[in-house]
């Protein structure tokens, strides 16, 4: 049987901040290199064969429906916008999302912080009731654990990286804003929830998955940017324990190969006919 193959588009919603960019490239680069990654050290996964293309969002450039139809899955990454900002960019991605989850099912959705924001805004948001806020709690930075929930767990297996505690999943943050969704709909689960945050991303098998957190991030990208985000707020001693907590081990293969595994659920082959299950 020949190996599996999936094509990947990464919208860059960002560019990394200037002391990460020339040594890591844009967020479409950092997710390319962990996929691959994980791939390798992900039981079943060594002969996945990725392809990926990236798109400039932020520039109005997404996949055409012609491209749609050699796309596997779709990466919404990071920024420093939020999803409810009133930009153009930012609609029209919005608009692309709700598009391909009505009109190409067959597509699968990740988004990592801004984008698990997006997908959340662009699913569940009306008019009257926005489901993207400020956090009251202010800013949530470094590694810390997400409970993991009895649904995701049960789909995707305990944390095999993080021995002392396999169901909880350690990923490096920056982010202020969150998603608040009381009830989610029919199909969808929360993956869990930090101490911090309750609403840490979301699981629809074979649709959508997102984390509140950055897998593709390490100790480095996300010292460098929590520095370049500093807020006149902060004090030296805020600061300092934020960059403490992100010099802490996480358990980013483990949650990049459960990304491939859900961009593989259900999928049908359009090429081959063939059917892959995990």
């Amino acid at each position: 049987m020949a190996p599996t193959r999936l094509h990947l588009a990464v919208l860059d919603c960002d560019t990394p901040v200037p002391n990460v960019l020339p040594k890591r490239g844009l967020y479409s680069d950092v997710f390319e290199t962990l996929l691959r990654d994980a791939a390798l050290k992900t039981r079943g996964l060594a002969k996945l064969k990725l392809d990926f293309s990236n798109y400039d969002s932020v520039q109005g450039k997404l996949p055409t429906s012609e491209d749609l139809h050699h796309i596997d899955g779709i990466i919404i990454t990071g920024s420093a916008a939020a999803a409810y900002d009133a930009e153009p960019w930012i609609k029209s991605l919005t608009d692309f999302v709700k598009n391909i989850y009505i009109s190409h099912p067959h597509i699968k959705l990740f988004g990592s912080c801004f984008g698990h924001q997006l997908i959340c805004n662009a699913l569940f948001s009306t008019p009257f009731e926005p489901v993207v806020s400020r956090d009251p709690k202010g800013y949530e930075l470094g590694v810390h654990p997400i409970k993991l929930t009895t649904a995701f767990l049960t789909r995707f297996g305990s944390v095999t990286s993080n021995a002392s505690s396999p169901k909880e999943l350690r990923l490096q943050f920056v982010h202020a804003d969150h998603v608040v969704v009381h009830t989610l709909p029919e199909g969808f689960h929360s993956i869990g929830r930090s101490k911090h945050c309750a609403l840490q991303g979301i699981w629809k098998k074979g649709r959508v998955l997102t984390y509140q957190g950055h897998a593709e991030f390490d100790r480095f990208i996300n010292g460098e940017t929590i520095k370049a985000f500093r807020r006149p707020e902060w004090s030296d001693q805020y600061l300092a324990d934020a960059l403490k907590a992100v010099d802490a081990d996480d358990d980013a293969i483990w949650a990049a190969g459960v990304m491939l595994r859900f961009f593989l659920e259900r999928m049908e082959s359009r090429r081959t006919g063939s059917r892959v299950s995990f």
